[in-house]
């Protein structure tokens, strides 16, 4: 099943959804069988900026060891 990554028009806030269920976004939302995503809506994204860090920070530790071995 593909993940529903767009807020549930009757998800109102985290423990709390409309139609009586658990309104935890990432559990029950991806599961209820009443969801219905809101019109516009953006998908919740993950913020990536440690994992881009770190990416970089490899990626110059081994320039730096390239240089210093040549």
């Amino acid at each position: 099943m593909k993940d529903r990554e767009v807020r549930c028009i009757y998800y109102d806030y985290e423990g709390n959804c409309l139609k009586g269920r658990e309104g935890t976004f990432w559990d029950a939302c991806q599961t209820c069988n009443k969801y219905k995503p809101v019109k516009g809506g953006a998908p919740a994204r993950k913020n990536l900026k440690r994992q881009k860090m770190e990416k970089i920070q490899k990626r110059d530790i081994k320039r730096m060891l390239n240089d210093y071995k040549n």
